[in-house]
């Protein structure tokens, strides 16, 4: 899942927020960076001659991070292009075989439109590969001493529904859970129906899915807990982030008992938008990936070259 990690920049500092978290896994694992900046063109008939000083600048700014990331012997290669973040980034995912997508939820140039950006929100409708999210907060409360690059992954909460297509983010789970040699945590919520706490039988079932999904991990030698929790999916899962010192949430976009209303379900819209960890979303297979007919499409592309 980490072989190839695509990151999107904007050039802001919020958009690079996600970086930390990036070095993070490359101190773990040799794996391959790109770099992607969408240049949006200007809505005029010369719109690609108006966009040629932004497209030096973009040029520049990947070439500046590209050398860093060079300087810790990474892997890395860097595009810009013009046209649509959203078409453009999952486009570039496509051509570069990318294995992971990592990015922030806000950052500018078509990222603050809300706190969950619609680039972001576009990525994790639409991509096919998992894409790990980190919500910008600037707190000396909340950024961890020491520096987040070198903080192990301790506790991953992984949280499912009642559907086999929920736990359908688990390869990835166990990939970074082997990597950092993690706790895997396994979240089922039970949410009352019309003020009635779950049945009997309801918690029967959903203490045997956990089971088999902490059996399935225990076989690669991860340590798992089984957390069986009743209320609000959104309070019970920050509550678990809270109190049992979560590092990584991972979860399917598309579930159902909460997680299947819309692809993009409206507890995991919720969460993204207040967890304090990064978040590794899995787009359900089930759903028909789209067609990458972007506005990228015979377009020019410049390739940072050190």
């Amino acid at each position: 899942m980490i072989e190839r990690i695509l990151v999107p920049l904007d050039g802001s500092i919020n958009a690079e927020a996600i970086l930390p978290q990036v070095r993070r896994l490359l101190y773990r694992n040799d794996s391959e960076v790109i770099l992607v900046y969408a240049v949006e063109p200007p809505a005029a008939e010369n719109a690609l001659f108006g966009a040629e000083p932004e497209l030096g600048s973009a040029r520049e700014y990947l070439l500046g991070k590209k050398e860093a990331f060079e300087k810790a012997g990474v892997r890395v290669r860097a595009i810009v292009r013009i046209g649509s973040p959203i078409g453009i980034i999952l486009d570039v995912a496509k051509e570069e075989k990318a294995t992971l997508i990592a990015m922030a939820t806000h950052g500018s140039s078509g990222f603050t439109r809300m706190l969950l950006g619609s680039v972001a929100e576009g990525i994790l409708r639409k991509s096919p590969v998992p894409v790990l999210v980190l919500r910008p907060f600037w707190s000396y409360e909340l950024v961890p001493n020491g520096g987040i690059e070198h903080r192990p992954i301790r506790n991953i909460l992984f949280t499912v529904d009642g559907s086999d297509r929920s736990a359908e983010a688990l390869p990835g789970v166990l990939q970074l859970a082997t990597l950092f040699d993690s706790r895997v945590l396994l979240l089922r919520v039970l949410e009352s129906k019309k003020g009635k706490p779950a049945s009997q039988e309801e918690c029967e079932e959903a203490e045997a899915q956990l089971k088999t999904l902490a059996s399935a991990i225990e076989k690669k030698g991860v340590e798992t807990v089984r957390l069986l929790e009743g209320g609000d999916p959104i309070e019970q899962i920050l509550n678990v982030v809270e109190t049992h010192q979560v590092d990584l949430l991972a979860l399917t976009t598309h579930g159902r008992t909460g997680l299947s209303r819309s692809i993009l379900g409206s507890v995991t819209e919720k969460v993204l938008r207040q967890a304090p960890v990064p978040v590794l979303v899995t787009r359900n297979a089930g759903s028909k990936p789209p067609t990458l007919n972007t506005q990228a499409a015979g377009r020019p592309e410049a390739t940072v070259k050190g």
